[in-house]
């Protein structure tokens, strides 16, 4: 797809957006959640400590830049940019991304990260995220849901605070710090965005890897 150039420009400062988060943005983001998660991607990618109540493994959405871009080479469409995921380089795929690239500028300005995961009705066991290159994450969710917050434990995996991230955009040290998620009920949506070893980040305005 031509308009997602492979070319890197120089580092310019891209997430600076000038207004701050209204509740229209994550009214807008959760309707293209649902639109995606029904109509095309059904959620695709499985982790192994994503568990579903019934302890088998659920679906993420994966956004941003690839992991591994060498991995492209086994993909079908060769017309996909093999710097970037291919949920990123479809239609909708892209307004998701560059709602949650808002966002997240909007409420940290100066946090760096290329990638995003999005999990759906999702319960995760306590873990720390070491393979992330920096130690902050931000986390929210979205949907009709009570409960679901950030549980957040100390080194002997003993709870010590729980954060409440529906429709709040929140930064935690998820490299170094052991957490989980808190029971909920109802529909729910899991958005994380991260760093990971590429060392660039997707400008969705431009349309160009940026390094960082």
């Amino acid at each position: 797809m031509e308009i997602f150039a492979t070319d890197l420009e120089t580092k310019e400062t891209f997430n600076e957006i000038p207004f701050n988060p209204d509740e229209k943005y994550f009214k807008k983001l959760e309707k293209l959640l649902v639109k995606y998660h029904n109509e095309e991607t059904k959620i695709t990618v499985g982790n192994r400590i994503n568990l579903s109540s019934d302890g088998t493994r659920l679906k993420s959405l994966t956004l941003g830049v690839r992991g591994a871009p060498g991995l492209a080479s086994k993909r079908k469409d060769k017309s996909l940019n093999p710097n970037l995921t291919k949920h990123t380089q479809s239609k909708i795929g892209f307004k998701i991304y560059k709602l949650i690239y808002e966002i997240v500028g909007m409420t940290y300005p100066a946090f760096e990260f290329n990638s995003i995961i999005v999990n759906f009705n999702s319960k995760f066991l306590i873990h720390k995220d070491l393979k992330n290159v920096n130690d902050d994450s931000v986390i929210f969710t979205l949907g009709q849901h009570t409960d679901g917050g950030l549980h957040l434990f100390n080194d002997n995996k003993e709870l010590m605070e729980t954060k409440y991230i529906w429709h709040h955009p929140t930064k935690f040290n998820g490299k170094t710090t052991y957490h989980s998620t808190e029971d909920f009920s109802g529909d729910r949506y899991c958005i994380v965005a991260y760093q990971t070893k590429p060392k660039f980040h997707f400008c969705p305005y431009r349309k160009l890897l940026i390094p960082i």
